[in-house]
Formats: C-alpha cells, structure tokens, sequence
C-alpha cells in the first residue's frame, strides 16, 4: 500500500470549472431491479421519473448499471438509450454509467453512442467502464474469454482513448474521427477496478477511479486503491488537473438496525451460493455481518454514523454515489427500493448534509 493522500476538498468540476465548496458531488446509483409484478417498460419509465425527480432534489448524477441477459439483479442491458430518454427530460444532472463492461463492447460503437448521448445532452455524459469481474456468464455468451477480460479493456481502452481525442485509430494518415464529436467527453471516463495496480493504471490514463462495490472492503481494498491512484495522479499528471474518485454505497433507512437484519435474513440464503463463487469471504457472514460488510444501515443517525467513520469516503471522494435500497443481492423484501424517490428525498435532505454537503442550485 502506498502512502496515504487525502483528496482536495473542494471538488474539481468537469471542463475546468471553479471548484464547489461542497466535500463531494452526490449523486446516485441503482441497478435497476424493478419488481416482479411491473413490465420492463413500467420499470424504466420510473426509472427516468426518479432522475427527474433527483435533479429537483438537486443530486448532480445518476450511474445505471449494465446488466446482459437479466443475469445478475438488474434490468437494463444498454443504460446509453436508457440515459437517452432521461436526457430530453433533464437539464443539469450528469447521466453515467456504472459500470458498462467494455470487453463485451464495440469500443467504435460505444464511443458514438456516448458521444450521441452527449450531443443531446448538452454535454452531461460520464462513462464509468469495467473489466466485468461479477459478469462470467455473460462472457461465454458473446464468445469471449472470461479469463481474458482485462486484456480485452486495455485494448478496446486504447481505442476509446483515441477515438475521444481525435486520433486515428487506423494508423494512416486520414483519422477516422469520431462523430459526433463530443469535447470533454475524454475527461469523464471511469474505471471500476479490482487491484491497486489497476488503479494506478486509470490515473496513469488520466481517467477517473469508481470504487465501492459489495465485494471490497473500506479499509484493506478501497482505500488500497485510493493511495494508489492519488499517488500515480500526482507522478504522471499535470498539476492543473485534479483527481475524480467516485464511491459507490449501499444504503438503507429504517427502523432500527435490528428491523433491518430481521427483514432480510431469510432471503441472504439466495447469496449464499454467488457468495461462495465471487467473493468466499461473504459467504460464512451471519446476516449482522454481511449488512455491516457491504451496506450502511439502520436509522437516519446510524447510516450517517457510518458514513463519517467510513475510511474510504469523506476527505478522498469528488463523487458520493449511494444506492438508496437494500442491495440487492441481500433479497426482495422490498423490491425496487433504490428507485423510492422518498429514500432519495430522505438521503439529500438529512444524510448528505450532515456530511456537509447541499444541494446544487
């Protein structure tokens, strides 16, 4: 592990803009579960009300997840048309994606479709990509190596690269140029990574870092990741640009912490088995210590206890992206919970500006 940096804490905005004197942006992540009884057409549409409604919250993003063949817990298989839709309806919150998984994409069609998005948009596109390490299935599917996943982003990366910065990806002496184009667009690129080294890896490229998912733990993982990035930022960055790091978190208000395990203790059976696959440290975790693991929960006053004690988050991020809903692998005692726009309400009312946080205006 590195040594340990701490982030600015004013946030750095997109295209040079003066820094907010907020800690972080918030924004918000869902992947999209819907609920048994509504059709994937109901789903999305509220989907695109709860932006609507984020954005009158003053949240200044949403990150959708990518989900191939429903495999996994969420809906939306290609969240760019989804994101699309939200666009024509919105005027400032950025739309993102967290994460597509670029080794099953065409890195030509996916830069015209974000940089499409981004055109309609007005500019308000960020693309969070990953390897696809929770995604085995879907790689035998578009005939591809799981194994080879990582060798697979660096490729299609160097191509996304040049073709967001105009380059020929031809190698003569005509570029074959994007178009649209869509200037900025290079400078909100993520990365959701599963090593330090990859880390390092997005800061050498000059592209934001997403940590966060169930599977890393605050202390020993993320913040691994952190120091490394920050530490490859500062050596091979100019000093004129600031660092992007964006933590994911799963979240969820009730009663009393107690309500909670009682809730989902019988559906964390459902996990146990996808526990043993990806992440085998999970799987022995009583229901107590599985929530405390990869969620914040509890009342008001507990989720933001958490919070301030997390050591991966207040002081290191320039995006705080909660999931508002139990994650979702924990069960369905309630169904679509990251979409309740009162849990949103709730979380940018009481528990963002008890971290110092306020609304964008």
């Amino acid at each position: 592990m590195t040594e340990a940096t701490t982030a600015p804490t004013a946030v750095a905005q997109p295209g040079g803009a003066p820094p907010t004197a907020n800690p972080f942006r918030l924004g918000f992540f869902t992947q999209v579960p819907g609920v048994p009884e509504e059709s994937d057409a109901d789903t999305f549409a509220r989907l695109v009300d709860t932006i609507v409604a984020a954005e009158e919250l003053g949240y200044e993003s949403v990150w959708v997840g990518q989900h191939h063949f429903a495999l996994g817990s969420g809906r939306v298989s290609s969240p760019l048309v989804l994101l699309a839709a939200a666009a024509v309806r919105t005027r400032r919150i950025r739309l993102a994606t967290a994460v597509t998984v670029l080794p099953l994409e065409d890195p030509i069609r996916l830069a015209e479709d974000a940089a499409t998005l981004d055109r309609i948009s007005g500019g308000r596109v960020d693309l969070g990509l990953g390897s696809g390490g929770g995604d085995r299935a879907a790689f035998s599917a578009f005939g591809l190596d799981y194994e080879h996943r990582r060798e697979l982003f660096d490729t299609k990366l160097q191509t996304l690269h040049a073709l967001l910065e105009g380059r020929s990806i031809t190698g003569d002496d005509e570029p074959r140029r994007l178009g649209p184009a869509a200037p900025g667009l290079r400078d909100r690129l993520w990365h959701s990574v599963g090593t330090p080294e990859r880390a390092a890896a997005a800061a050498r490229a000059g592209d934001g870092l997403l940590i966060g998912t169930f599977a890393d733990h605050p202390l020993h993982d993320q913040k691994a990741k952190i120091d490394a990035y920050l530490a490859e930022w500062r050596r091979t960055q100019p000093a004129e640009r600031s660092p992007r790091i964006g933590a994911l978190r799963f979240t969820y208000v009730g009663e009393s912490r107690a309500s909670i395990e009682r809730q989902v203790e019988s559906e964390l059976g459902l996990f146990r088995e996808f526990a043993h696959q990806y992440k085998p440290d999970l799987a022995p975790l009583d229901t107590r210590g599985y929530l405390r693991r990869v969620t914040r929960y509890g009342t008001v006053d507990d989720v933001i206890s958490d919070l301030r004690e997390d050591p991966a988050l207040i002081g290191y991020v320039t995006d705080f992206l909660p999931t508002v809903g139990l994650y979702p692998a924990a069960g369905r005692s309630t169904p679509g919970a990251d979409l309740d726009i009162r849990r949103l309400e709730l979380f940018a009312t009481r528990i963002a500006p008890a971290l110092g946080w306020s609304p964008a205006r």
